[in-house]
């Protein structure tokens, strides 16, 4: 059955077509049969697990299927746009990459291994891997431990620790020298202020470009290297060893480092995001923070380079969380509510406290 063909087809025919392909693709005639598990649908791709009965016993395996944004959409694999493949592209170069350069098994820390992709579907298959999601699992553990669990604070650092060194080491492989100037930083930043400012009437972003024009001609010395867009605490797993497994690496990019570092503790900053725990609690463990960052730098103090890419990635969560409320068919009332109780809030915090540790 053809792409073209199956779009006329039922979504669970179709999942069940994908599923029987995938079973052929690892296994050739060993594969009996294929079960499609529970599909998962976010903003950026279906994702679903698929059990393969073969000669030699069952085979588990995952199957995700990119989707340039499903933000406002019905959600459908079908049709496969131009962008959902070049999603799939970069994820599996990203995946190949990784199994060539990723080498922390020491450290307990590995990214999920590719086994097939299958074009036609825009299909990655990669190995299913068991565990609890990451962020669930630090939420308890940063509870436990602010109720006197000296036991779930350790092994929550130890977990915040190990990624860092992980992703340090990582990193040093393909790292060289290069100057870094916030003057080329400058355009993002703008754009998101502006664009914030317009919404929310909140003063920070105009703040936040009036602070930073005192910074315009700064540069310093950095390291650029290979990054990777999905470095996020939503995208890792812990298992009942507390080893992580990292999913979804998306595009590999050159540029400097602290742009994975700020993307990843930026995640772990907003770990209660999404629950009522963030209005009272906010910010989770700051040690951890700083245990991943004496793993990662060497140290835990955080060079003003860190500071802007902060800065940006702030921005970016704040632009990206009201351009989602915006998409979300609730009642205008409910959306502005969320927006100046939760969202606003939240981002005008982190935003205020990176400010306060620029120079003067």
């Amino acid at each position: 059955m053809t792409a073209t063909s199956a779009n006329t087809d039922s979504e669970a025919s179709l999942l069940q077509t994908i599923g029987s392909r995938v079973a052929r693709e690892l296994y050739g005639t060993r594969a009996k049969t294929s079960i499609i598990g529970a599909v998962s649908t976010n903003y950026f791709s279906f994702t679903f697990p698929v059990e393969i009965v073969t000669d030699s016993g069952t085979k588990d395996v995952y199957v995700k299927i990119p989707k340039a944004d499903l933000r406002g959409r019905t959600p459908s694999i079908l049709p496969i746009s131009s962008n959902d493949r070049l999603m799939a592209q970069e994820e599996e170069n990203s995946l190949r990459m990784l199994a060539k350069c990723w080498h922390t098994d020491d450290l307990g820390v590995r990214w999920i291994l590719l086994r097939a992709v299958i074009p036609e579907y825009n299909a990655i298959i990669t190995d299913h891997a068991t565990g609890e999601k990451a962020f669930q699992a630090f939420r308890r553990l940063d509870l436990r431990g602010r109720l006197g669990s000296a036991e779930d604070r350790c092994r929550l650092r130890s977990a915040m620790g190990r990624f860092g060194g992980a992703l340090g080491r990582f990193h040093n492989q393909s790292a060289c020298s290069k100057r870094f100037q916030l003057a080329e930083m400058m355009p993002k930043i703008e754009h998101y202020c502006r664009d914030l400012a317009e919404k929310t009437n909140n003063p920070l972003p105009n703040r936040t470009i009036a602070a930073l024009a005192k910074l315009s001609s700064w540069e310093c010395n950095a390291v650029e290297t290979n990054t990777l867009k999905g470095i996020d605490i939503r995208n890792m797993l812990i298992d009942k060893q507390d080893e992580l497994v990292l999913l979804d690496p998306g595009k590999t990019k050159v540029t400097f480092r602290e742009a994975d570092v700020a993307r990843f503790l930026m995640t772990y900053r907003i770990l209660y995001w999404g629950s009522l725990q963030l209005l009272l609690l906010r910010r989770p463990d700051p040690e951890a923070e700083k245990a991943f960052l004496r793993a990662y730098y060497g140290a835990d103090e955080t060079p003003l380079l860190l500071c802007l890419y902060f800065i940006k990635e702030q921005l970016k969560h704040w632009h990206t969380a009201l351009d989602s409320l915006r998409r979300l068919p609730w009642p205008g009332f409910v959306k502005t509510w969320v927006a100046h109780v939760y969202v606003d809030p939240l981002y005008s915090r982190q935003l205020a406290l990176e400010l306060e540790s620029l120079p003067a």
